[in-house]
């Protein structure tokens, strides 16, 4: 370098000048190409959603009637398992019924034994013999 350089050189020129000049146009080129790319991805979305809106509502629409379908077949299903459910529960509350009855049978005829046996314990005959 000469004494009356004024600082680097740009490569186009080969004349003095900024040393973040190449940088800055590079990032410049690579804004307006990353730009470019990003305007036409949006264009290819843009295309796929108008092409693709026909075909969801079409799909849209069969499952709607796969729906209608599924419902027609669950209604007389849903009527038998009701119809099967309501026998079982009465059955089961008639058996709970019997069950809670009987128990309470058995529980008079234990307390009235053992009232039994204390009236027996009672007399005056049955008292521990010397």
């Amino acid at each position: 370098m000469e004494p009356s350089d004024n600082g680097p050189k740009t490569p186009e020129t080969d004349q003095p000048g900024e040393p973040d000049a190449p940088r800055r146009d590079q990032a410049a080129r690579a804004r307006e190409m990353g730009e470019r790319w990003v305007g036409q991805l949006q264009e290819m979305i843009d295309q796929a959603g108008r092409q693709a809106a026909p075909v969801l509502r079409d799909v849209a629409a069969k499952a709607a009637e796969l729906a209608a379908v599924a419902a027609e077949h669950a209604g007389p299903a849903a009527h038998k398992a009701a119809n099967v459910t309501e026998s079982v529960g009465n059955t089961l509350a008639t058996r709970s019924k019997d069950l809670a009855a009987e128990l309470r049978r058995a529980a008079e005829s234990a307390r009235a034994a053992q009232a039994e046996a204390e009236r027996e314990k009672s007399k005056p005959g049955n008292g521990p013999k010397a």
